[in-house]
């Protein structure tokens, strides 16, 4: 290139002011600089780009770029492209920030570029990469509105209709700008590209044929996902229907077969069909006009042999208003992740699924439940089964007693969940510490807690910390409840929040999905024959030494009785086992007794390529070391999954502005009758008893604290819990109890009482 003395000096200044944006090979036509605004000229191409920060303003360049986003992008005939962003900016709408996986200080509030478009304005497109999204982000074009960003924080392309007549030849404005009074969000947003096409033109050039098989050459329905190298989500060209459920980079197929319409370029197809399944994936470069033919086989990698894979919160736009999956499409995204037993909990409505069903053509995978998210302003209850011209509960009641009184009243329903109870819903948070105590499960406002079940894990609202509500389940097992502890989805998307990946498994016949028994299925969930699973499967098995052949899992007694040979001391022998597929990783395993860890074990999660994780842990306990009745249960963790066919999400309320992904799963209760009366008694039974056989101090005619200290010494820390709940009933602070004698054992108590009593205080949810 040519240039003056002067010109290559302005050169020189612009690369020292956007060293990190200057690509190396591009060929300047001229540059010029003023004090006010920074231009910058291509051959082809006059764009100035503005990333407003409070008023602060920096330079950015685009030119034509052949690549696209990783994937060739071949033009059709007469069809131009240009690059108004090259690179990706970190977009913060407001503090403070939102994640700590992204810097303290963002590029910009919003996105403003300025360019030149010096060709004939017809219908267009609009191009761009996006990840991260959680709020509503506007796109405007020469002040006319394209759209809104996808709400999606998986890091995924999308196409916007560019209308003909809106852009011009000088001064076109783009915006990327957030809705007001918005929460904190951090996005990150380029790779913005203009397409002389509309988007039909643009992702129709080629097609792909894609087809789903089990291990036995069968067709099957599961979920296809279109990714570039490095893993960005890929527009699609066909639209949902004919039992395709299709987003960015998403199809979910009902008959295990997909026609795609793409862009000519390279893509990675990765195919599944939820947990238990493999994904294979196949990379491949179609050319404009060509068809690409793929056949991927799933092997079953986890086994689930007489569980019943069951989603209890499943939620569609057609009927809750919100979220973005039709009810047909909801049939297809079902059968393709697996899901056998799924209740509909549309808000407030009793859905029957049965004519969708059978219009999709799934009815030989599912067997649907009506359901109904009871909605109120304190708290959400999934109740079931329902009938959908039944009544419907009361969703305008706010006394617990009234609510489920009416809840269990409605015909049919047998069964009502606590939902994601540590969430905020109407300003009120069912498990706030102003309302509740995690530790023993009491409810500080006395309300009745009769709910059957609760979530343990809602995949579309994961806490920070996965083990939270695990912790608050537990306390209610030791005050006596039997709650049945609960995975689900609450997926209103058909891929934002991966319907069935929070999931529930039952213990019951599973041989034809389409045909399950409700009420055989219900009576063993109501049991707490269930495992809750986020990722990975964790089962549990206990017996004595006493008698060895009987096995029992969870929902199940176990009595314990001394061996008649003293020197063969009796053993309560428990053995857990953990499955996942070959894209999971578990770490760690442990056994609670009466919700307090009592084994560890860490897990090595390297197999071989494509090869499935199992490992088996055994553990004995002398039956000497469990002074009363007690309950099991197992709890494995592992890596957060980070591959598009199937990530974990982020909060969606979070406590922290850090966070590590993580799976879960748990077992439901073993029961253990240790001290041989036939029957298993909670840890709040004992501490009564306890309480009721402590004498009177007759100075302060209340319990005489040090003897029940003294008591105590023989009881697990979950008595000791109950026994300080107990206490506060009778106006006893637990500081009187740690002084008179029960020491370091009431800390934690004495620690989350404080935080209830200055929650209530300042009325905090």
């Amino acid at each position: 290139m040519n240039m003056n003395k002067k010109s290559h000096h302005k050169a020189n200044l612009l690369s020292e002011l956007l060293p990190h944006r200057m690509l190396t090979g591009w060929s300047w036509h001229s540059i010029a600089l003023n004090s006010e605004e920074k231009i910058l000229n291509s051959r082809n191409l006059n764009v100035k780009a503005i990333f407003i920060r409070t008023r602060i303003f920096s330079v950015c360049f685009a030119a034509v770029w052949s690549t696209f986003c990783g994937t060739a992008f071949a033009n059709g005939e007469g069809q131009t492209s240009i690059t108004v962003e090259p690179s990706m900016m970190h977009l913060r709408n407001s503090e403070p920030r939102e994640w700590a996986s992204f810097p303290k200080q963002a590029d910009a509030q919003q996105l403003i570029l300025q360019f030149d478009y010096r060709r004939k304005s017809t219908a267009g497109t609009l191009t761009l990469t996006q990840s991260d999204v959680k709020e509503s982000w506007t796109v405007t074009l020469n002040s006319k509105r394209l759209g809104q960003l996808v709400r999606d924080e998986n890091e995924l392309q999308t196409d916007f209709l560019i209308p003909n007549g809106t852009l011009k030849q000088v001064n076109n404005t783009l915006s990327i700008t957030c809705r007001n009074n918005s929460l904190a969000d951090d996005i990150r947003v380029g790779h913005i590209h203009i397409h002389s096409a509309d988007p039909s033109t643009i992702r129709s050039g080629a097609t792909l044929q894609i087809e789903i098989l089990n291990q036995d050459h069968i067709p099957i329905p599961g979920r296809i996902t279109i990714t570039n190298r490095q893993g960005t989500l890929l527009p699609i060209g066909t639209k949902s229907g004919n039992g395709l459920a299709i987003r960015e980079g998403v199809v979910y197929t009902a008959n295990g077969r997909a026609d795609l319409a793409v862009a000519p370029g390279e893509y990675k197809i990765t195919a599944g069909r939820g947990l238990e399944y493999s994904a294979p994936s196949r990379l491949l470069r179609i050319s404009a006009g060509q068809t690409a033919k793929r056949t991927l086989i799933l092997e079953r990698q986890v086994a689930t042999d007489n569980w019943i894979a069951c989603d209890t919160h499943v939620h569609t736009v057609t009927y809750s208003g919100h979220g973005d999956c039709t009810i047909e499409e909801r049939m297809a995204t079902l059968a393709g992740e697996g899901i056998e037993f799924p209740i509909a909990t549309d808000h407030n409505k009793q859905i029957d699924y049965r004519p969708a069903v059978e219009k999709v053509g799934v009815t030989n995978f599912f067997t649907p439940v009506i359901g109904n998210e009871v909605t109120t302003k304190h708290g959400h209850f999934n109740a079931f089964p329902a009938l959908s011209d039944g009544r419907i509960p009361n969703h305008n009641e706010l006394d617990w007693g009234k609510l489920f009184t009416d809840i269990y009243s409605t015909p049919n329903i047998r069964v009502a969940i606590l939902n994601h109870a540590r969430d905020l819903h109407s300003n009120f948070r069912p498990f706030s510490p102003r309302h509740h105590l995690s530790l023993t499960g009491d409810n500080l406002d006395d309300w009745q807690q009769n709910f059957n079940a609760m979530e343990l894990i809602n995949s579309g609202a994961v806490q920070t910390d996965p083990m939270e509500l695990f912790t608050d389940w537990c306390g209610l097992i030791n005050h006596g409840l039997h709650v049945t502890p609960v995975g689900c989805s609450d997926s209103h998307d058909v891929s934002r929040y991966i319907v069935g990946q929070g999931r529930t498994y039952i213990q019951a016949d599973d041989h034809a999905p389409g045909a399950i028994n409700t009420e055989t299925a219900l009576d063993s969930f109501l049991k707490g024959r269930v495992i809750v699973s986020y990722g990975l499967l964790v089962q549990l098995q206990a017996k004595s030494s006493t008698n060895l052949a009987n096995s029992i899992g969870p929902g199940e007694t176990l009595s314990l009785t001394a061996s008649s040979d003293s020197t063969k001391p009796t053993m309560l022998e428990i053995s857990a086992k953990v499955m996942a597929p070959h894209w999971s990783r578990p770490r760690k395993l442990q056994l609670f007794v009466n919700g307090m860890p009592k084994f560890t074990a860490d897990l090595n999660p390297k197999t071989g390529p494509e090869q499935p994780f199992a490992a088996s842990i055994a553990w004995k306990i002398p039956i000497e070391e469990l002074p009363h009745d007690a309950w099991l249960t197992a709890v494995a963790i592992g890596d957060g999954i980070e591959s598009p066919h199937w990530p974990t999400a982020k909060p969606y309320q979070p406590d922290s502005a850090v966070f590590e992904s993580k799976t879960f799963s748990c077992t439901g209760p073993i029961w253990l009758d240790a001290d041989g009366d036939g029957k298993y008694r909670s840890a709040r039974e004992y501490a009564m008893e306890l309480l009721s056989q402590t004498p009177i101090d007759t100075k302060t005619g209340k319990p005489d604290l040090k003897a029940l200290a003294n008591s105590l010494t023989t009881h697990d820390q979950a008595v000791v819990n109950q026994s300080f709940a107990l206490l506060l009933k009778l106006g006893i602070e637990p500081s009187q109890f740690i002084a008179a004698g029960i020491g370091k054992r009431g800390r934690d108590f004495a620690s989350q009482w404080r935080q209830a009593t200055r929650a209530r205080v300042e009325q905090q949810e």
